[in-house]
């Protein structure tokens, strides 16, 4: 194994909090993988594989063709995967540079829940904060559509509202 492998991993989210005695456990886990600039790392609607984290270069985000986010390094992609199996991807990530990233499979994560309690219990409470930010991130959208359409309208007009405001 690299020496610095284990650093750079546990560098970023979601596996900050896997502790040394799971590391060769984990890196049985993941794959690293490469993307150029300009290619598409999955698509909206493409079946949720697994989380992914950054370690350098940057990847924008995309819905209907409109940059929501760009990520760097130490961000996460794809983590809904690992929580509802059935996931899709809700939107297309694109690199915006070269990039380099580490992946966890989404793929039987309850048993390895069961055959490594503690190792992908560290992954996904590391992933619980990013969950947390972003749900606080989408709340204070809300609040901000909610502001902007005036308290007086109706839930019907509301509901057109953000639909218009979503597009």
């Amino acid at each position: 194994m690299n020496p610095e492998r284990p650093s750079a991993i546990r560098a970023v989210c979601p596996f900050r909090l896997v502790i040394d005695e799971d590391m060769d456990q984990l890196i049985r886990e993941i794959t690293m993988s490469d993307a150029a600039t300009g290619s598409t790392l999955f698509e909206e609607g493409d079946p949720g594989d697994g989380v992914a984290a950054i370690l350098e270069g940057s990847v924008e985000v995309l819905k209907h063709g409109r940059i929501l986010a760009t990520l760097g390094p130490g961000s996460v992609l794809g983590e809904l995967s690992v929580f509802v199996p059935s996931a899709s991807r809700t939107a297309t990530a694109r690199a915006n540079s070269p990039v380099r990233m580490i992946k966890w499979r989404a793929d039987d994560v309850q048993g390895r829940l069961a055959r490594h309690e503690r190792l992908a219990t560290a992954i996904v409470a590391d992933m619980a904060f990013v969950l947390a930010e972003r749900l606080d991130r989408r709340t204070q959208d809300v609040v901000s559509l909610l502001k902007a359409a005036g308290t007086r309208l109706p839930v019907s007009e509301l509901e057109r509202f953000r639909s218009r405001a979503v597009e």
